[in-house]
């Protein structure tokens, strides 16, 4: 006989006590209510299988009862127990939802079979359910898994990072996901994001030793997104074999808010991913074996335009920036007559591994032909490109091998570079803009004068040949001479300042140099009030250089003051370098009354950088 917790309403003390008594002796677990109040209290609190119920109580009445515990609980099971023998009575209880009637007085086994069929229903019903829901479980479980293995089976890594947000988002019901994925220095940097992200609130890189993400990510536990209401927001670790390798944020669920079920789907499908991002950092590995160059283990042109259409697709969908720079040797045939076959090809050998050394793990360096080579440089901007390229530079001239070819023959190195999406849209148009930034440098002062030869540092030297009127300066060339005219110098200040509050969030460098007090540059009143890029990192710096003077420190979130007292070059001279993302221009006045100024890039460039080298100015 099927038994079960049954609640028994009743306002007589005498039918409450002997159905108690009936039901109790056949092995139920009774409780009792004295109203239909009393019987829905109850049943708020507690679960029973069975309601037996009288009809006429004062009060709420038991059809009343009857539908407000159906209401509640349309599966619950109930008889109806009266002394009345009225058919409408016995009607009006069965479509409030009874499932039986009985009359006082009760006989024992006519109350005992009543129970006992209803019992009987209700373990099936619950037998049913359960078996719904172990298949609900089931066919749920099944789909994790089916999607995590789609992950596991991806080994193109940029289409995993797609895929796992796509999964992640879906079991934890998620409409907002982004993914941070660890770098060659194992910062977590951010490689995607959908749906319902603020992306200016999504830090570029996450520091996985920091708190309170280094417990989680050591723990393989879900981490509640600081800040957030609870069951908002999570971070799901992705590690493999106690490796940190990447971090989910799931926010802003469809339905309700996130609770243990979203965060166990969501850390199942976190740990395939985890695996897969190993598994295709190893395959792109082996990958890169075998697709490289054999004598100076630079990339195949095969691979970098395979690599660069996936950037593409990355930089559109995400709104990121990239940048192709190419380095060209000019004088090929004559460095490997010069040289000889095994110094040549030393010597390019260790070329590319100077570009090598200042390339990310992130970077593809190609070798397209014996004198040509391109870089493709995610996540850089034409500033940052620019930059690059002069670090390139440095490292391939300091190179012993190089320098000992070039004791035989001089090295024409021409680069340049082009920036997604400020230069182009496709392949085509952005090497079309490097090439002809290449030819630029071909044309440039600093091949024609061999500029690039002066020392380290050698920015007077330089000035000094610059303003020389014995030195001639070509025809059509973005460089002149020019009387000296302080007006000049100060409204060239206004108009730079002016070009960095035209887009604030543009990078570059802004050197002022002056021998009257800096406070007074007229380069300050047309600065923007406020830094641009992300908060505290401004995107442009203005160094102001000079003796101190009089007046107040300058207090400007884009201004650093350089004081250079003693400085008897700076005191007869007045010089302005400005270069940008857009901009590139210097201007130079002399004590003689001369005047030189350029928009030739490859010459602004190397004025700054021989600045920076003498005064020990920060290189960005």
């Amino acid at each position: 006989m099927t038994t079960g917790r049954i609640l028994v309403v009743d306002d007589e003390r005498f039918f409450r006590e002997l159905l108690s008594e009936i039901l109790a002796g056949q092995g139920h677990s009774v409780r009792v209510a004295s109203s239909g109040e009393d019987a829905l209290r109850l049943l708020g609190e507690e679960r029973f299988d069975l309601v037996l119920t009288d009809l006429v109580m004062p009060g709420m009445d038991g059809l009343t009862m009857i539908r407000e515990a159906k209401r509640n609980d349309a599966a619950l099971e109930i008889v109806a127990v009266t002394g009345r023998d009225d058919v409408r009575l016995a009607v009006a209880a069965m479509k409030a939802g009874c499932a039986d009637f009985l009359l006082k007085p009760v006989e024992p086994d006519a109350l005992g079979a009543v129970a006992g069929k209803a019992l009987s229903r209700v373990q099936l019903l619950r037998e049913h359910g359960q078996l719904l829901a172990d298949n609900l479980e089931f066919v749920k479980r099944q789909a994790l898994y089916r999607e995590s293995l789609r992950i596991l089976a991806t080994l193109d890594l940029e289409k995993l990072q797609d895929l796992a947000l796509q999964v992640l988002a879906r079991v934890a019901d998620a409409q907002g996901a982004a993914l941070w994925i660890a770098d060659e220095k194992g910062q977590l940097t951010l490689r995607g994001y959908r749906g319902l992200v603020d992306r200016t609130a999504l830090p570029a890189s996450v520091d996985p030793k920091a708190a309170p993400f280094a417990a989680a990510l050591e723990e393989g536990r879900v981490l509640p997104a600081p800040g957030a209401a609870p069951g908002e927001a999570f971070y799901v670790p992705l590690t493999a074999d106690g490796e940190p390798l990447g971090l989910a944020l799931l926010s802003d669920r469809a339905r309700g808010r996130f609770g243990g079920d979203e965060q166990a789907a969501a850390l199942a499908v976190g740990d395939f991913t985890g695996i897969a991002i190993k598994n295709a950092r190893r395959f792109q590995a082996l990958e890169r074996i075998g697709l490289r160059d054999r004598e100076t283990g630079a990339y195949n042109l095969a691979y970098f335009v395979d690599y660069a259409g996936k950037e593409f697709y990355k930089a559109r969908r995400y709104g990121r920036a990239f940048s192709l720079a190419v380095v060209a040797i000019d004088n090929v045939e004559q460095l490997r007559k010069a040289g000889g076959r095994e110094l040549y090809r030393r010597a390019m050998r260790d070329l590319v591994g100077a570009i090598s050394r200042v390339v990310r793990d992130a970077d593809i360096l190609a070798k397209v032909s014996e004198g040509e080579y391109y870089v493709l440089l995610p996540e850089t901007d034409s500033f940052g490109a620019l930059m690059f390229l002069r670090r390139a530079a440095e490292e391939i001239r300091v190179e012993p091998s190089v320098r000992q070819l070039e004791e035989r023959a001089p090295l024409l190195l021409s680069m340049g570079s082009a920036a997604f999406p400020k230069d182009g849209e496709d392949f085509d148009e952005l090497l079309h803009w490097a090439r002809a930034r290449v030819e630029a440098q071909r044309g440039s002062l600093v091949r024609r004068l061999h500029l690039g030869d002066l020392e380290r540092g050698a920015f007077w030297e330089l000035v000094d040949l610059l303003l020389d009127p014995t030195v001639p300066l070509p025809e059509a060339s973005p460089s002149a001479r020019l009387p000296a005219d302080p007006e000049r110098l100060q409204a060239l200040q206004r108009e730079a300042a002016r070009e960095i509050a035209r887009d604030p969030r543009a990078r570059g460098l802004l050197y002022v140099g002056t021998p009257g007090g800096l406070s007074r540059a007229p380069v300050l009143a047309a600065l923007p009030a406020e830094a641009g890029g992300r908060a505290g990192d401004p995107s442009v710096r203005v160094y102001l250089l000079g003796p101190r003077g009089g007046g107040a420190p300058v207090d400007h979130p884009l201004v650093t003051e350089v004081y250079l007292d003693g400085d008897k070059r700076l005191a007869g001279h007045e010089v302005l370098l400005f270069l940008s993302e857009h901009s590139a221009y210097a201007h130079l006045a002399g004590p003689g009354g001369g005047a030189f100024h350029t928009s030739d890039v490859p010459l602004v460039d190397l004025l700054v950088a021989k600045l920076q080298a003498l005064y020990d100015l920060q290189p960005v």
